[in-house]
């Protein structure tokens, strides 16, 4: 073999075994590449399927544990001023919630036994027909039935020992602050010192101007409940649905134990959402998730659960111990509905009576 020939051989043997040590060590030649590992859907909604039942012998109960709530920088805290971060789900809208699911004291309490549920969101609907005012229609409103079942879940959670919020559930608050007002002075004075009450004015805010619309708004409404009820929690619906946090937070209320509300679905609403909550945080406005699904916005109308996109977000409110309920304690077909259409209404919600997102929400729920 001629010299120039072995000279060509050795130098495509030596660049071919180059190249493989490359394509299996990576780019850095002095590190081992290692793949990430793949995330299987399926493992995040792994969680516990024993039926504890629903008696109150399990320990102290979360009001019990925990006691009243105040708010501490950006952080919601106990009475011992540790670090609080409430779990749990939100009721159907009240005017259309025909089972009962929300108003059941046997069904929370095996929530708290067995999810370990520490917070229910009673969400009375005010605009529709047959709602708290009825606005197209005010001869159909039933602002009686409206508060007997608010007050039917609120009793509940004083009987289960868990926090619960009083949901002003519609976009167009701001038109109705005399009607909010007398609303909320009515609750926080039949509900004055009960550490288990926090108060939330107005659901989700339309594309409304924070400082001009929904600032003052928020004010007439604190200062009603602060009348009578100076130390609960209130949390602070937000522009687009309560998502604009940021721009709130740039131009908060004065006063104490206040919160901004904070609404997401996991299909839709990602990285650019959670950037806004940081920043929100970064500024000193504390939040609270009222809302979220593991769906598009729609509530999950053709069935999709986005679980990985939901798993960022539970990493980031862990976090950041930030609070949240989960929409909704139904049993409808929308994907957000966590119980299935036969599922019992006083509990012994096993696997087999879960919907949509029910399996992952349990998971997170007993975390």
């Amino acid at each position: 073999m001629s010299h120039s020939l072995w000279t060509m051989l050795r130098s495509t043997v030596l660049s071919g075994l180059l190249l493989l040590a490359l394509t299996t060590q990576g780019c850095d030649v002095g590190s081992k590449y290692v793949p990430p590992t793949p995330v299987d859907p399926a493992a995040l909604e792994i969680g516990d399927d024993n039926d504890l039942g629903a008696g109150d012998d399990f320990g102290p109960t979360p009001v019990e544990l925990h006691g009243q709530l105040h708010v501490s920088g950006t952080e919601l805290r106990d009475a011992s001023n540790n670090r609080v971060q409430l779990k749990g789900v939100s009721s159907m809208w009240l005017n259309w919630e025909d089972d009962g699911y929300a108003e059941n004291l046997q069904g929370l309490k095996w929530l708290r036994n067995n999810w370990h549920l520490s917070v229910i969101r009673a969400a009375m609907g005010v605009d529709p027909e047959y709602a708290y005012l009825s606005v197209k229609d005010p001869s159909k409103a039933q602002p009686e039935k409206a508060i007997a079942q608010v007050e039917q879940i609120v009793d509940n959670a004083i009987a289960a020992g868990v926090y619960v919020l009083i949901d002003w559930h519609t976009e167009t608050a701001n038109e109705e602050t005399d009607e909010s007002v007398a609303f909320f002075t009515e609750m926080a004075t039949k509900y004055a010192g009960v550490p288990n009450v926090i108060y939330e004015p107005f659901n989700e805010p339309t594309k409304l101007d924070w400082s001009t619309q929904l600032k003052p708004y928020h004010e007439a409404v604190v200062a009603a409940i602060r009348e009578v009820e100076p130390d609960s929690v209130i949390v602070l619906g937000t522009p687009t649905w309560s998502q604009d946090v940021d721009k709130a937070a740039q131009d908060q209320l004065v006063g104490k134990n206040l919160m901004y509300t904070l609404h997401f679905y996991s299909c839709d609403h990602g990285n650019n959402l959670i950037t806004k909550a940081k920043a929100a945080l970064d500024l000193g406005a504390p939040l609270f998730v009222t809302e979220w699904g593991a769906t598009k916005a729609d509530g999950g109308t053709k069935g999709e659960v986005c679980l990985e996109q939901s798993q960022t977000w539970m990493d980031f409110l862990n976090e950041r111990s930030i609070s949240w309920a989960a929409w909704k304690f139904d049993n409808c077909q929308d994907s957000t509905c966590f119980l299935s259409a036969d599922a019992p209404v006083e509990g012994g919600w096993t696997s087999g009576y879960l919907h949509g997102e029910g399996l992952f929400v349990r998971a997170r729920m007993q975390e």
